[in-house]
């Protein structure tokens, strides 16, 4: 099916990030976790190299995942009050998000093309699995600093020297839509012709 050009702008323009505490419980099944990453395959790759990588959480290895977070927050900076406030977060967000998907790179083999490039692809991946969420009435958040980089997570991740942990990617149900909360620059501000 070809959308005209309205239609696809005007979709794009109605994506919305939709945040955990959001959610409102309603269960998102494996299989529709499953279409939102076929979404990622038609990504933009130099080369085809097709660096994406996601480990998805559901059930009881999603609560798991919440506890290594919150052991490597504490292994981190100890704990206190701000760090019992973020693992009290990291527990809200498994218990509201149907899954939780860590985002990996995985390096190229043969590093063909340079590393920024395959951030790129994989950046491209999750913004085709964002658009296809909505188009499912899934809500999904992106999310690149909690426990990133963490080598509890790390090594939960299964992460080699080459790869890079890229954020998490929340998924759950939601009511209602979404309107923008804050309006975007015109064309004219960030596009200049020579």
């Amino acid at each position: 099916m070809m959308m005209t050009p309205e239609d696809s702008l005007a979709w794009i323009e109605s994506r919305r990030s939709v945040f955990p505490k959001e959610f409102n419980g309603d269960p998102v099944s494996k299989e529709e976790v499953h279409a939102l990453l076929e979404a990622a395959r038609w990504a933009p790759t130099h080369k085809v190299t097709e660096p994406w990588s996601f480990q998805v959480f559901m059930g009881e290895p999603k609560n798991e995942l919440a506890k290594t977070q919150i052991q490597g927050l504490y292994n981190a900076k100890g704990k206190n009050d701000d760090t019992e406030m973020k693992a009290k977060k990291f527990t809200m967000i498994a218990d509201r998000s149907s899954a939780v998907i860590a985002i990996v790179l995985r390096r190229d083999p043969l590093m063909r093309v340079p590393r920024y490039e395959e951030e790129w692809a994989v950046a491209a991946a999750v913004q085709n699995i964002h658009l296809h969420a909505h188009a499912l009435e899934i809500g999904m958040y992106w999310s690149t600093g909690a426990s990133k980089g963490r080598p509890e997570v790390d090594a939960l991740l299964g992460l080699d020297e080459h790869d890079l942990h890229m954020g998490w990617i929340y998924v759950g149900r939601y009511a209602g839509l979404k309107t923008l909360s804050k309006d975007r620059k015109s064309v004219e501000d960030y596009v200049t012709w020579k």
